[in-house]
């Protein structure tokens, strides 16, 4: 059987994952990469740039939820020692977008922000059930749990060390208002409905967003309750996380599965819920910015990480240095995507929906 062919964009991932590519040129590369996603998808009229879009959601609506190969890569994001999520994001340990109101704000001041813009865009008020969806390290329910200590704050994630981690956090901030509950949040039956309803950066990573929406709606209460919804967008088009050619290596190996909406994507999944307010803030000054940061602090904990690397997934030193420049490489992606066009092309979108 003959080995498979060698691209030129597995070349170029081989170096990178070795560390041998400078951060001058692995930048070049990647920008490289950003401007052809963008003239890829970028139509020469608005009506063929409106039939991408269709385009896109129609196929959205023909899929599954999400697939093997989506739920294998995940874990990578995942997956990971809570040492390495500290010491990459900070005393918050949010490393979704942050919201820098100015160049001289903190990481964790700009998480902060960003945590009281979603409880005011989603009109939290004291004594109110409010769950959050794919919680991860828990930094919007601990968050909310200390700012509303009358809200009771349900937490879902599948990774039992993150429970671990947020309910040890609860008891040295002295909160009794939080649950947390191991599941993956479209499996399981949960029967309770909240108030206020959160998804934070999550539903990228599936395909048929009728059928998250679907589900995620029967947990919102229907006399007054909503569902605040948050995701990294492109402004105008949408895409099927994918290889756009053989030399691809950003499509094969950084982001193989998922799907990037517009700006206006959920707009066309309001089967069982109706949008109530939309926004869209700049992608330089949220998740540029916070994954700028991310990599400054891998950086300056390089030391500290290969060692918990090592430690957690019982690896020798190039398996480490692998993994290691995997997350160096998509902080570097992330922070030229929405840095691109001084944070006008890729963005992040703000979505407050009410149950039909």
């Amino acid at each position: 059987m003959a080995a498979a062919k060698t691209s030129q964009g597995d070349e170029v991932w081989k170096k990178m994952e070795l560390g041998l590519i400078p951060d001058e040129e692995l930048r070049r590369l990647i920008k490289i990469e950003v401007e052809k996603r963008i003239k890829w998808f970028t139509k020469p009229t608005e009506q063929e740039q409106l039939a991408q879009l269709l385009d896109v959601v129609k196929s959205l609506r023909g899929m599954p939820i999400g697939s093997d190969d989506d739920e294998a890569h995940n874990s990578k994001f995942y997956d990971t020692p809570r040492s390495f999520d500290i010491l990459i994001a900070g005393r918050t340990i949010k490393e979704t977008s942050g919201l820098y109101t100015d160049p001289t704000i903190t990481m964790d001041e700009a998480a902060e922000k960003m945590m009281d813009l979603y409880c005011e865009r989603a009109d939290i008020k004291d004594g109110q059930t409010v769950l959050d969806l794919g919680c991860g390290c828990g930094p919007l329910v601990l968050h909310i749990a200390k700012k509303y200590k009358n809200c009771k704050v349900t937490g879902v994630t599948n990774i039992p060390s993150q429970k671990d981690f947020i309910l040890e956090q609860c008891k040295i901030r002295n909160l009794s208002n939080v649950e947390i509950i191991i599941a993956d949040f479209l499996e399981k039956d949960i029967e309770a409905t909240y108030d206020r309803v959160f998804l934070i950066s999550v539903i990228e990573h599936f395909k048929n967003f009728g059928l998250v929406l679907r589900e995620i709606s029967k947990w919102v209460k229907d006399d007054g309750g909503l569902l605040f919804l948050e995701h990294l967008c492109h402004k105008r088009f949408a895409f099927h996380a994918a290889p756009i050619d053989e030399d691809d290596w950003f499509g094969k190996y950084i982001l193989p599965t998922g799907t990037l909406p517009s700006a206006n994507t959920l707009l066309y999944f309001q089967d069982d819920i109706t949008v109530v307010d939309h926004w869209v803030l700049n992608g330089l000054t949220t998740f540029g910015l916070t994954k700028e940061e991310c990599l400054k602090n891998l950086d300056n904990n390089m030391e500290e990480i290969k060692y918990e690397f090592k430690s957690y997934y019982g690896i020798g030193e190039e398996e480490t240095l692998k993994k290691i420049n995997w997350w160096r490489v998509l902080f570097i992606i992330w922070e030229e995507m929405f840095k691109y066009n001084n944070g006008e092309d890729y963005m992040v979108a703000h979505l407050l929906f009410k149950k039909k």
